[in-house]
């Protein structure tokens, strides 16, 4: 490929990235004014009301929005091109920020188990009701089962992890916000205790939604393997001058994945061809295996020891 097709290579991948970014910031725009839609009509009916179960939602909702808030900083960071302190890029800010949301999801499954256990050790009457709130309430819960699944369609469109993890999380939202109405019907027939063993059941499921998103974003922040060995050794080895291959590693995002490998030739060929045989490894793991993007080749004479990672 010569430099101007290169050049238009990049600018084309460049355009793609901010045109991503744009897509995923629009998508927290939204949820962002949702949040703040429903968080300032439970914090007003909670205030009026004295309500500390729907208060203490809205301060939920809040966290919601601050979270978005945060994630904006995190989709500008990670959306900047390569410099010299970051020369492959700013894209782990994004996993960075899906990784932080994984632990707050585990925090507000945490919370939620010490409130449920010393509200069963503490007996109470049960809080007042009216139509008013149980309009609020199911309002809340129309609101993130839209946000979750939009969020997890655009995801998946945009192949983000950021609005992965939100997703879940806003998915673990539905959870608490049906907590939150079951608490709301017991207290309407004199059940005090009902909702408290509810929330003991959501915790476990919240934390498995926390555990998901830790376990899939560590992984990339920790440089696990993105692409087995085999499929890039068969293509290697099918490459006209290469006698063998080794140590092939590779890391990165799922979607920009980096690879450096060891190739062996024959000691004797020339600089030019060794060049040409490695262009040939790189062009050809990139053309077969459209996720990678970088591609270093370390080329080595047949017979030289092999090394191991």
């Amino acid at each position: 490929m010569g430099s101007g097709g290169y050049d238009r290579e990049v600018s084309r991948s460049v355009e793609a990235r901010t045109l991503r970014h744009k897509q995923v910031r629009r998508v927290l725009i939204i949820e962002l004014l949702l949040n703040i839609l429903v968080g300032a009509s439970k914090a007003v009916y909670g205030v009026l009301t004295g309500n500390l179960t729907i208060t203490a939602d809205a301060v939920h909702s809040a966290t919601d929005a601050g979270a978005n808030i945060v994630g904006f900083f995190v989709l500008h960071k990670s959306g900047q091109p390569a410099d010299r302190e970051h020369p492959y890029g700013h894209r782990k800010f994004e996993v960075l920020g899906a990784a932080a949301l994984g632990l707050a999801v585990g925090a507000l499954g945490i919370n939620l188990g010490v409130a449920a256990l010393r509200s069963l050790a503490d007996p109470h009457d049960a809080p007042s009701t009216d139509a008013l709130g149980l309009l609020i309430i199911l309002g809340t819960l129309v609101v993130n089962i839209f946000v979750a699944r939009y969020e997890a369609r655009k995801a998946r469109e945009l192949d983000s992890k950021f609005l992965a993890a939100d997703a879940a999380h806003t998915a673990s939202d539905v959870l608490v916000t049906m907590a939150v109405l079951a608490s709301y019907g017991a207290s309407h027939i004199g059940i005090g205790w009902a909702d408290d063993v509810g929330a003991l059941v959501l915790v476990v499921v919240i934390m498995r939604v926390a555990w998901t998103v830790l376990r899939d974003n560590l992984g990339i922040l920790v440089d696990q393997r993105q692409i087995d060995e085999v499929t890039i050794l068969e293509l290697v080895m099918a490459i006209d001058g290469v006698e063998s291959c080794h140590r092939i590693r590779s890391h990165g995002m799922p979607d920009e994945v980096i690879v450096d490998l060891h190739v062996q030739a024959d000691g004797d060929i020339t600089l030019s061809e060794s060049h040409r045989i490695a262009h040939l490894v790189e062009a050809t793991l990139r053309t077969e295996i459209p996720l990678i993007v970088d591609v270093t080749v370390h080329m080595e004479p047949a017979g030289d020891p092999i090394e191991k990672i």
